[in-house]
């Protein structure tokens, strides 16, 4: 009992939760939202309507789904520096439930597909991936030490890819064969509805209230894990120990280094000075390539509905695995290539290994190239993982809340 309260604890297990509800989710609105244009689909011109029609309808959701959030976010993200991590956690989880819940009385009812527009409102108003992604990562940051900063919100990616790959590969064959009356979809989106509900309750019951924020210059980080770590380390055998110290020290981001400033020495957490151009050049990268990843991933599901490739749910499943599959070979490539290689040149393998691989994706023709395209493309999402490392190690403990969802306004 113990273990499961402590398991329930911790905040990967509600990302891996969201994210296998978001993969059923994302897989019935594709192939419902294919269906419902598919009319006159049998002759050329017909297909060509098909995916204008298909186009539109996401480029509006999209547009709706991520511009609603600006009024909120930070809104949510100040009242959870002030009190408590969990409020930018619970409350966008609580509007995924709610707004996407409507899509299974869209199937059954077979409502018009632009209720699907109200439910990116919800969604939005609610705070969405914006709210919640950026919550998660305040916590994970307030809940681990500054040496372990690195690895834990690594952790915390893997965990998101690996729930993610996991629930599109089932979401196909879910589509398939769970049915309710007939209606395909339906089935899969009451999986999605009750993952989205054991997320919230996960998040609402089980989530440890991260500590409060400490003033500047003192060590506010969360000990729920210092603690333990703390503990550990005092039973451990000194082999053990200097085996962590060598661990942590790996982890360590060395873009913006200080320790050899005279003014950081005495002030481990380098408040006093931040190399502000440095932080400002990081994060105009980290939002202009995560506006290149995030458009790359928005066209590639419309794509490989048409022909050449044409797929069906069990494939979509498999292609929107293989995105998901990208935050395990990134964490894994972080783990080994960081033990030579600095930030900069991380950031920049990530970066090159995304536009090979979106470059090869513009020709692909049969199926075994798109993989090959998403094989290239194994460390893309390296750059904005250090990168956030690298700017929450500059930045005070109570700024996390509303500089993190900036990555996510795109």
């Amino acid at each position: 009992m113990e273990m499961c309260r402590k398991l329930f604890s911790l905040v990967e297990v509600v990302v891996g939760l969201h994210q296998v509800a978001g993969a059923f989710y994302d897989t019935s609105l594709l192939m419902l939202v294919r269906d419902r244009c598919s009319s006159n689909s049998t002759t050329s011109g017909g297909r060509d309507q098909q995916q204008e029609a298909i186009s539109r309808f996401y480029m509006i959701y999209l547009l709706l789904l991520r511009i609603t959030p600006l009024f909120f976010t930070f809104f949510l993200a100040k009242l959870g520096d002030q009190r408590s991590r969990k409020i930018t956690i619970y409350v966008p989880l609580l509007g995924y439930l709610v707004s996407r819940s409507l899509l299974l009385f869209v199937i059954l009812f077979h409502w018009p597909l632009e209720v699907m527009f109200a439910t990116a409102l919800v969604n939005g108003l609610t705070g969405g991936f914006t709210a919640f992604w950026a919550g998660v990562m305040a916590f994970a940051s307030d809940t681990s030490s500054q040496e372990k900063r690195s690895i834990r919100l690594n952790r915390v990616e893997l965990t998101y890819g690996v729930a993610g790959m996991i629930g599109s590969m089932a979401s196909g064959h879910l589509f398939i064969v769970f049915k309710i009356s007939l209606d395909r979809g339906a089935g899969l989106m009451v999986a999605s509805c009750v993952f989205y509900a054991l997320t919230l309750v996960c998040s609402f019951l089980g989530l440890k209230s991260s500590p409060k924020q400490t003033p500047s210059g003192s060590h506010g980080y969360g000990s729920l894990l210092d603690q333990a770590q703390q503990e550990s380390d005092n039973g451990a055998n000194p082999e053990d120990q200097a085996d962590n110290a060598t661990w942590n020290q790996s982890q360590r981001s060395r873009l913006l280094d200080n320790q050899n400033n005279p003014v950081t020495q005495d002030n481990p957490r380098g408040d006093v000075s931040v190399d502000k151009a440095a932080i400002g050049l990081l994060f105009a990268a980290g939002v202009l390539y995560d506006l290149g990843v995030s458009g790359g991933a928005d066209v590639l599901p419309i794509f490989v509905l048409k022909d050449p490739l044409n797929w069906n749910a069990v494939w979509v499943g498999y292609g929107n695995a293989t995105g998901y599959a990208l935050f395990l070979t990134s964490f894994l490539g972080v783990l080994f290539f960081s033990k030579w290689l600095k930030d900069t040149s991380l950031i920049v393998m990530g970066m090159v290994s995304f536009s090979t691989g979106m470059l090869i994706m513009a020709f692909v023709e049969w199926t075994f190239l798109y993989f090959i395209a998403r094989a290239v493309m194994i460390f893309a999402l390296i750059p904005m993982a250090t990168i956030r490392s690298v700017i929450s190690k500059q930045i005070k403990d109570t700024s996390y809340g509303n500089c993190l969802p900036c990555f996510r306004f795109y």
